[in-house]
């Protein structure tokens, strides 16, 4: 198979992925927000959803060896890790948005959210002259197929068939971020976004690893542990990403540039900077978690998605109790 086809394949998960984060609202702050104020896990539970269609896809792909295509590799629940994993949550927070919802609101025009990489860029740069860099350890059990690889396959199979019934069952409420718009196309049902989600993330991070935006700024920085410099695949995928996205949003008519404030500029560079040392650490952002790390079973992924989520979890609490339950009761405007 050519690096054309590959690249043209990378290309078409990598827009399609951006267009259903952007029709789900997909962020783990706006799955949180569900869960403590209006306790329901529908988010949640799809987002489990899109980790069950990608170990499928992932798996099929690995074992086809298309273009080569390798399950994300496993990696222990370390202190550090879970550390790494705390630290990504509380940026998070101060953000209002993780890296998927970063790039679902960069899609509707909060063009503050442009400085996420900035603050990613400073973090990452702290955590590599701190820790230098943290690598995958393990081989994914669902790498070569056998007994265990299909027991892990038959479980995926029946935690997705389970999610995707009960997203449809407890159908969308008041509080959903996807209402459809005054104008423009309706959003997708979210079972239709998490499993267009799975499908297409899970076929992009076996397909070509380091290829969300996270990867390009980190191989790009100037620093001698870098691994690799950025090739036109990744450059190409992240754009294809953030193409997807836009168009996404001016289907649903929802695009809407926002000015850059003072405030929204300090508190986006902070959060995107304590994401980096997260993302450094884990190593891998939500994404990274949500469509590799937990399809592939790894230990350490799991329990920093587990780790990640409680964090953001505490703080909205925490939030609430502060300002006060009116006040956080608003909807919140947030990808």
């Amino acid at each position: 198979m050519t690096d054309v086809v590959i690249t043209l394949a990378v290309c078409g998960f990598a827009f399609w992925m951006g267009y259903s984060i952007n029709q789900g609202g997909t962020c783990a702050v706006v799955t949180a927000h569900e869960i403590l104020h209006h306790r329901s896990p529908r988010k949640f539970i799809g987002l489990l959803a899109a980790s069950g269609t990608a170990a499928l896809v992932a798996t099929v792909l690995v074992w086809s060896d298309f273009g080569g295509a390798m399950h994300a590799g496993t990696i222990p629940a370390t202190r550090t890790l879970l550390l790494g994993a705390v630290v990504f949550g509380c940026g998070a927070l101060v953000n209002d948005a993780c890296l998927l919802g970063s790039l679902s609101r960069l899609g509707d025009g909060e063009l503050r959210l442009l400085l996420v990489p900035v603050g990613l860029a400073a973090g990452f740069t702290a955590a590599r002259l701190a820790l230098g860099e943290i690598a995958a350890t393990g081989v994914s059990l669902l790498s070569e197929a056998g007994p265990a690889a299909l027991a892990g396959l038959a479980a995926w199979s029946v935690v997705l068939v389970l999610s995707l019934m009960f997203v449809a069952r407890n159908g969308a409420g008041a509080h959903d971020r996807g209402q459809p718009p005054l104008r423009g196309h309706k959003p997708w049902p979210l079972p239709l976004t998490m499993v267009v989600l799975g499908l297409t993330g899970g076929a992009l991070f076996v397909t070509a690893p380091a290829w969300t935006y996270p990867d390009l700024l980190r191989d790009a920085l100037p620093l001698a542990m870098a691994m690799a410099r950025p090739d036109v695949m990744t450059v190409v995928a992240v754009a294809a990403t953030v193409c997807g996205a836009v168009t996404s949003s001016l289907r649903r008519g929802a695009w809407k540039p926002q000015r850059i404030t003072v405030r929204a500029a300090v508190t986006t560079l902070a959060g995107g900077g304590l994401m980096g040392l997260g993302v450094a650490t884990i190593p891998g952002g939500n994404d990274g978690l949500v469509l590799a790390a937990v399809p592939a079973l790894s230990p350490g992924g799991i329990a920093a998605y587990l780790t990640m989520m409680a964090t953001i979890l505490s703080g909205l609490w925490l939030i609430r109790l502060r300002t006060g339950r009116g006040r956080v009761e608003a909807e919140r405007q947030v990808g």
